[in-house]
């Protein structure tokens, strides 16, 4: 409280931003499939295009990482974020 009220102004460090997120070629080939998901995939931002990617890649077998994919192409096409489902909470 005392630096505010003395108007003293401490100095930040820069950060770059994160670059975005390359998605797995897996990914990708569903996506071309998929005008309209590709499309909505450009259109995203780097957070929400990050959060697909993280919880494709985080699949332990190979099989939960196919339905990952089908519906994360479902999702997108629909232009829904990751976890569209807890928006209106």
């Amino acid at each position: 409280m005392q630096l505010n009220a003395s108007g003293i102004k401490v100095a930040r460090p820069v950060t770059k931003p994160r670059p975005r997120p390359k998605a797995p070629p897996d990914l990708r080939a569903a996506l071309g499939k998929n005008r309209k998901a590709l499309k909505t995939w450009q259109a995203f931002s780097p957070s929400m295009q990050r959060e697909y990617v993280e919880w494709i890649t985080e699949a332990k077998t190979d099989l939960t990482r196919q339905k990952r994919i089908v519906t994360s192409v479902e999702w997108i096409a629909e232009g829904k974020s990751r976890n569209w489902k807890y928006l209106d909470c």
